[in-house]
């Protein structure tokens, strides 16, 4: 898929026009994520200027886009880049590539001819995809949009480097933040933020369990796992400070700033495959 996205922007001829977000109200993904899908938002524009440019590859997508928003269900997906990208500029480099067919179904959008992603710009600044139906993404995110993700929390994961909401409880196993999945079942809803603090990558989030009991469970568990790393890595934990990264709020287990290992997030990353 990331040969496709590399095709599509490769025709573009990039306009020098300022892009803003036609999404002031709420950010664009707010309206993302059914009930198994994973929600992933990433701030290109601030991870390629940070510590941590290598999370996102260097291509010509990503280099002019200033966020990516992605839903993935089991065998779909749908999503936005936001950045430079006008009507005019996209159509006609889509209308030009053999490698897309343009498709009039009441509105003009490019399938593409070797996977069936259907892709086009229906506001400036928003390159919709999806690899079902464009027409349903526009829908879900703009035409029909209903908020899916809470204000303050989608606020938050505007607000960060990338961000993670989902329901989706295989999901959370493979978040790389130490969910087993013996404990994974009873989670109700996970959001995690990721940022940047004294040159490391940091996780903090909320896991909402189905009661306090399964929160507790998770809470020695996400502990025990965290120790488990430090001294596999020959350190001695700091119990007392230890502590303080998960918390637990009856039903809620809260994560304060821990350090996460790059490639698990990476590897995450990489399992969603839609670029």
């Amino acid at each position: 898929m990331r040969k496709l996205f590399l095709i599509l922007l490769s025709v573009i001829v990039l306009s020098s026009c300022v892009y803003r977000s036609p999404f002031s109200d709420e950010p664009l993904f707010a309206a993302m994520g059914g009930d198994g899908d994973i929600v992933l938002t990433i701030d290109t524009k601030r991870v390629r200027e940070g510590d941590f440019s290598s999370l996102i590859p260097q291509s010509v997508i990503f280099d002019r886009a200033d966020r990516v928003s992605v839903s993935l269900g089991e065998d779909r997906y749908y999503g936005a880049l936001e950045g430079n990208f006008g009507y005019a500029i996209v159509d006609a480099a889509l209308a030009w590539s053999p490698e897309w067919k343009q498709i009039d179904d009441g509105e003009r959008y490019y399938r593409s001819r070797r996977t069936g992603m259907e892709a086009a710009v229906p506001v400036s600044g928003a390159l919709v995809f999806s690899s079902e139906s464009y027409l349903d993404a526009v829908s879900s995110l703009i035409s029909s949009r209903r908020t899916v993700i809470p204000p303050a929390t989608s606020a938050m994961m505007n607000a960060s480097l990338a961000a993670l909401y989902t329901r989706n409880a295989e999901a959370a196993v493979k978040a790389g933040v130490g969910i087993t999945a013996d404990v994974a079942d009873n989670i109700d809803e996970i959001v995690l933020f990721f940022n940047e603090g004294d040159g490391a990558l940091l996780v903090s989030g909320c896991i909402d369990m189905d009661s306090s009991s399964s929160a507790r469970a998770l809470l020695t568990v996400l502990r025990n796992e965290l120790v488990k790393s430090i001294r596999e890595r020959g350190e001695r934990p700091d119990f007392a400070a230890l502590s303080s990264y998960y918390t637990q709020d009856d039903d809620l287990v809260i994560l304060s700033d821990i350090s996460i290992d790059i490639e698990s997030v990476r590897g995450f990353i990489s399992q969603l495959e839609v670029f």
